[in-house]
């Protein structure tokens, strides 16, 4: 067995045996503790070195590592060890955390996916944040299987352990790390005076102060001497160990190659060389290992070279003080390689260290998703001290910060005051820009003047970074790389909630087969945006393919329920809608519901929550429910035209359906063109009523439009054949025949259950002839006559009907005779159409509940 990723034994280990059997025991967690130099990071490789266990080796780095970084890291690393089958969620782990996933739900699920024992050893575990260290602790008490094995300098990863494993972990403690006499002699050699192991023992026994003494020249005889030169002047240790037989200018070389690379994390060999620019760059980080400056971890090819902290921190203060400039082109390398290598934080924690803002836009261009996911408050951080006069020049990353602070309630108004900043200086910068970066910006000013509720300015930025993109060069696309599908789907998204139908399709479907043909997941984005837009508009043929396509397609954990796979989510919803599936179609709903205080697309899923409710009957919840939500969301943000037209036919649906056929028209009451949607609804309403002239003169009156789809299409065709057999006019019977057949070819249904169950007898046997599933169609909306409006004596007299059953006492508490009370309750009965106490007081009742 080996441990994936492990350092390489340094020179002159001093061997642990003791210790090393503690890490090797059946404990599932072990804790390393103790300060930089006190030999943790040796005494685990040590212990890897010989182990008979199956592990990865995970190096943190980043100071207050989150918990979806801190996943993927070790996704990764699992990855490169080849452990991870095909299915395994962990392969596609930074997509899935893109999406939305919950990272520890996928660490653990992929974790019992391996099918074996597994040992985790997280070097540096105190890097993690505290929520990121209580969630692995927490996962390691539900993978039976796991073991963790962790290094921390500080003593807060015990006391978080102590809660969770208290009595089955292990601890080795800094005392524990310190070298025994034995140990000390070892580490000195048999040549060393036994004065200078009484004396380091004095000092404690550190294995970092032990190496160094060991390493300097004994110019000084005596013991405590040479021990307080090297903790006193550290850097003296250094150079002296440094030096050590070659000549001064190897010795010149040497220590300008270790102050060069200083500036860097992690190393590989090709990185210290572009650093230092030594073409002895291999030899260098072989001496330096040799002189127990670092650690390699890794195999061959994948190998990285660490420093030692103490020791990285002291080149680095040396570098700062001999030459800023160099150690700002030196960040400017480290970030650049980072970036290449797929470690988008540190890319852009170095490029903003150097002060190079350019450089920080191109990194946050190509990885702003794992950005925002794996490093929100971190980033927040790096830009803290930025002027805002100095992100007028990059919209990327105001852009950026906008979207972490929308995410974050407290800081909205910051991220308005973003938001505008990266609107401004995308008209700015994309004026001028090249087709690429023009395209980029565009699209960040689309989305997110959309966000704002700016939506016919996001319509016209979505416009013109559609024709750049349509119209660049394969040279130019080449440039943009991954983001291409990422772009058509928030242009595309910008075209749909304008009512742009023909365009948003167009785009999603560029995403989709860009990305299936480049093999990147955020191509499925635009695949599901294409399923849910084409059943939202009725072409549930198109739905259907691209649903099954959708469920043939592996997804990154997390998608499919979250922001990205939400169009896929719709798209079954309404297909399982049209099978009249309610049960179905809430399944899809629901499991989106832990996104949906943040999704754009809630007017959708309050369409579905209304329709849902009607399948069940439960319409006056949906009405509270519905109008809680609009309320909710309004106090947040502007609605478009589109949106804004969408929830108004949705909410006259939910009154109709409740019988209040006036509450259904007051409701569409608007300023302006009417669309065909208005039209719909408004002639469904005249169907309820039972004035089926008016039903066909309102669809008459207005033909065919821009706003036209095949769900508008359909519900026009149904409604209008209705009508006709109602009149007994004799095209009825073709009307009716040509609607079941357009239902047919579309595979739509729900267009007859959204008419009156008498209506729906009259037609079912023609209907039924051409497609026999609509046999069991339900009826959503019932028969709602115009409500006869009361007099105020009438609504007098109504009010204490509840109170009083008989007229006398009705007259005596309105002040009036008897007589005039019996003929008002006549007039109230017949106008409300009924023939007794009780049934008029329900229906007093329901008039004031739909109002």
């Amino acid at each position: 067995m080996t441990v994936w990723g492990a350092p390489r034994l340094p020179p002159k280990l001093v061997q642990r045996p003791g210790l090393v059997s503690v890490i090797e025991s059946a404990a599932p967690l072990v804790i390393v503790h103790g300060p930089a130099g006190a030999g943790k990071t040796s005494l685990l490789a040590e212990w890897a070195a010989h182990t008979v266990q199956c592990g990865v080796w995970v190096q943190l780095e980043t100071k207050d590592t989150s918990g979806p970084a801190a996943v993927s890291l070790i996704a990764a690393e699992l990855s490169a060890s080849a452990m991870l089958a095909e299915t395994n969620p962990l392969r596609l782990a930074d997509a899935a955390l893109v999406g939305g996933t919950d990272e520890w739900s996928l660490l653990r699920r992929g974790l019992q996916s391996l099918g074996h024992d597994i040992v985790l050893v997280v070097d540096q575990a105190d890097l993690l944040n505290a929520e990121a260290l209580a969630s692995l602790l927490a996962v390691l008490a539900r993978v039976p299987r796991l073991r963790l094995v962790l290094s921390a300098r500080r003593i807060s990863v015990v006391d978080a352990s102590g809660p969770v494993l208290a009595a089955e972990r292990a601890v080795i403690g800094w005392r524990e790390l310190m070298f025994s006499r034995e140990e000390a002699r070892a580490a000195l050699g048999a040549d060393e005076p036994e004065q200078l192991v009484d004396e380091i023992l004095r000092w404690g026994g550190s294995p970092l102060l032990t190496r160094a003494v060991a390493a300097s020249a004994p110019g000084a005889s005596d013991a405590a001497a040479r021990v307080a030169r090297a903790v006193d002047t550290y850097e003296s240790y250094l150079w002296a160990n440094a030096g050590s037989g070659e000549s001064a200018t190897r010795d010149d070389e040497y220590r300008s190659f270790l102050l060069a690379i200083s500036v860097a994390d992690v190393l590989t060999e090709s990185l210290a060389q572009e650093l230092s620019g030594s073409d002895d760059a291999a030899a260098l980080l072989v001496r330096a290992e040799q002189d127990g400056l670092g650690l390699w971890h890794g195999d061959t090819r994948d190998r990285v070279f660490t420093l030692t902290p103490l020791l990285r921190e002291s080149f680095l203060h040396e570098l700062t003080r001999a030459d800023r400039g160099s150690l700002k082109g030196l960040r400017r390398q480290v970030a650049l390689w980072s970036h290449r290598h797929g470690r988008p934080y540190e890319a852009l924690e170095f490029a903003m260290h150097a002060r190079d803002l350019t450089l920080a836009s191109t990194i946050v261009r190509d990885s702003a998703f794992l950005l925002l996911r794996n490093h929100p408050s971190q980033v927040i951080e790096l830009f803290s001290k930025t002027p805002m006069l100095a992100l007028r020049q990059h919209p990327l990353l105001a852009m950026l910060l906008a979207l972490i602070f929308n995410a974050r309630k407290q800081h909205r108004l910051r991220a308005i005051e973003l938001f505008g900043l990266a609107i401004a200086s995308s008209r700015i910068q994309g004026d001028r820009a090249d087709p690429p970066d023009r395209a980029l910006f565009r699209t960040i000013e689309s989305a997110s003047l959309r966000v704002l509720g700016s939506f016919e300015a996001s319509l016209a930025a979505a416009e013109v970074a559609y024709e750049t993109l349509i119209v660049m060069s394969l040279e130019d696309r080449a440039l943009l790389g991954r983001l291409v599908p990422v772009l058509f789907t928030h242009i595309g998204t910008s075209f749909f909630y304008n009512g742009r139908m023909d365009k948003a399709m167009d785009c999603f479907r560029r995403s989709a087969s860009i990305g299936e043909a480049e093999n990147l997941p955020a191509g499925l984005e635009g695949l599901a945006l294409e399923a849910g837009a084409a059943a939202i508009t009725g072409d549930l043929v198109t739905a259907a393919d691209r649903s099954a396509d959708g469920a043939r397609r592996s997804w990154p954990d997390g998608w499919i329920n979250g922001y990205a796979g939400s169009f896929y989510r719709i798209a079954n919803a309404f297909i399982a809608l049209e099978r009249f599936d309610a049960d179905t179609a809430d399944m899809h709903v629901r499991s989106l519901d832990k996104h949906r205080p943040t999704i754009e697309h809630w007017p959708i899923l309050a369409h579905l929550d209304a329709l849902i409710a009607l399948f069940r009957g439960d319409v006056d919840r949906a009405l509270l429910d519905f109008e809680r939500e609009v309320d909710t969301r309004l106090s947040r943000s502007a609605l478009g035209p589109f949106t804004a037209a969408r929830l108004k036919t949705t909410r006259s649906l939910l009154y109709l359906a409740a019988g209040d056929a006036d509450a259904a028209e007051e409701a569409l009451v608007v300023q302006g063109r009417r669309g065909q949607r208005d039209t719909v609804a408004l002639a469904r309403i005249s169907l309820a009523r039972g004035n089926p002239d008016e039903t066909l003169e309102l669809l008459e009156r207005h033909p065919h439009g821009t706003d036209q789809t095949p769900r508008v299409e359909a519900e026009m065709l149904v409604l209008r054949a209705a009508a006709l057999v109602a009149t007994g006019r004799d095209e009825g019977s073709a009307a009716t025949l040509r609607a079941a057949r357009f239902l047919r070819h579309s595979r739509q249904a729900l267009a007859f259950a959204l008419i009156p169950a008498e209506h729906q007898r009259s037609m079912l046997t023609e209907m039924s002839s051409i497609e026999p599933s609509l046999g069991d169609a339900p009826s959503l909306i019932p028969l709602a006559p115009t409500r006869i409006p009361l007099t105020s004596r009438e609504e007098a007299v109504a009010e204490q009907l509840v109170r009083f059953s008989s007229a006398s006492d009705i007259a005596a508490a309105l002040v009036v005779s008897p007589n005039t009370v019996k003929s008002q309750l006549r007039s109230l009965y017949r106008k409300l159409g009924v023939s007794n106490r009780a049934d008029a007081i329900a229906a007093v009742s329901a008039r004031r509940h739909t109002r």
